[in-house]
C-alpha cells in the first residue's frame, strides 16, 4: 500500500490525495458512514480558487467539462465508497442542481440512479432549505408580472441517503448487533425532535463567505444531523471530499473516529485550524 500523507486531528485524520487512490488503502467493510458534497461539474475550479487565495489570480473561473467525463468521476469514486462501507452502513451526499450560461442541470436526480446503478440502495430525500435574502432570479417576476417570467430564488439543496445493502435483511441497518448498553449511550435527545428535525425538510443557515475558507462548505450542524442519525459513536466516519473538513470536526465533537480525504494542502490547513478554534469553543 501507498504511504499516505496525513495530518492527525483529535481522534480522525485528514488524508491529501485523490480519494479514488487513497480508498484503495481500506480494507473492504471499514467505514459505518460517509458523509460528503462532491464537487458540482464544473460549479468551481478548486485549483484556481486556491490561487487566488494565494494572491495569484485576481479571481477564478469555472472549468468546464464534459457531463460524461463528470459522471464517471464520480461513479468510480462512491463506487470505491460502497466497497470500503460496512454492510447495512449509509453513504450520505448533499448535492444540488448546477446552473451556468442560464441552464439548470438537474445533476442530483441523475446523480441517484449513477449511485443505484453501481449497487447504493436509496433510502430518504431530505430538502436542506437555506434561509436567504431576496435574490436577483426571483426580481424577474417583479420586472415582468407576466407568465413565463417565474424564476424561484434558490434556496435549497437535497441530501441524499443511500445504504449497502446487507446480505441478511435482519442486519440491513446500523444497530442489529448493537447491545442495549450500547444503544443507551448513543441515546438521541428528543426534546426538538418534532418540529423541523422529524420532517425531511431542515432548516438550517448556510455559512457566509466571511465564515469559511472554502468556496461552499456545508455547515457543521447539517454535519452533525447526519453524522447523530446515521452512526454510532466508536464508529468510523468518512468524508472523501473532505473541502475543510466539517465533517471531521462534527464526528469529533460526537465521539465519532474520522477519515477526510482532499487534494488540496491550503483546504487541509485550514481544517487544522477549524478543528482547533470549534473543539475549542471559539467558533
Amino acid at each position: 500500500m501507498a504511504v499516505l500523507e496525513e495530518i492527525k486531528i483529535g481522534n480522525g485524520r485528514i488524508i491529501k490525495g485523490d480519494c479514488l487512490s487513497v480508498m484503495d488503502n481500506f480494507p473492504d467493510n471499514h467505514f459505518m458512514l460517509g458523509f460528503t458534497s462532491p464537487p458540482y461539474l464544473n460549479a468551481i475550479n478548486y485549483e484556481e480558487h486556491i490561487e487566488k487565495l494565494h494572491g495569484a489570480k485576481a479571481r477564478w473561473e469555472r472549468e468546464d467539462i464534459s457531463y460524461e467525463e463528470y459522471r464517471l468521476f464520480l461513479e468510480n469514486r462512491f463506487k470505491a465508497l460502497l466497497r470500503i462501507t460496512k454492510p447495512g452502513g449509509h453513504n450520505v451526499v448533499n448535492i444540488a442542481p448546477v446552473l451556468w450560461n442560464g441552464t439548470r442541470t438537474a445533476l442530483p436526480f441523475h446523480f441517484v440512479s449513477w449511485l443505484e446503478d453501481i449497487g447504493w440502495q436509496f433510502k430518504e430525500d431530505i430538502i436542506w432549505e437555506k434561509p436567504v435574502a431576496r435574490d436577483r432570479r426571483s426580481g424577474v417576476l417583479l420586472q415582468h408580472p407576466y407568465p413565463g417570467y417565474y424564476y424561484p430564488s434558490l434556496v435549497a439543496e437535497y441530501i441524499f441517503v443511500f445504504q449497502k445493502p446487507a446480505d441478511k435483511k435482519s442486519q440491513n441497518n446500523i444497530y442489529w448487533n448493537r447491545s442495549n448498553e450500547e444503544k443507551i449511550k448513543n441515546e438521541i435527545d428528543l426534546k426538538d425532535y418534532q418540529g423541523e428535525k422529524s420532517k425531511n425538510v431542515w432548516k438550517i443557515r448556510p455559512l457566509s463567505p466571511q465564515e469559511n475558507l472554502h468556496p461552499c462548505p456545508f455547515p457543521l450542524e447539517l454535519a452533525e444531523r447526519v453524522i447523530q442519525f446515521y452512526s454510532y459513536k466508536g464508529g468510523l466516519v468518512i468524508d472523501i471530499f473532505a473541502g475543510s473538513g466539517q465533517t471531521n470536526c462534527a464526528a469529533e465533537k460526537l465521539g465519532r473516529a474520522h477519515v477526510g480525504i482532499e487534494t488540496q494542502q491550503k483546504y487541509i490547513d485550514y481544517a487544522v485550524e477549524q478543528y482547533h478554534q470549534i473543539l475549542n469553543g471559539e467558533t
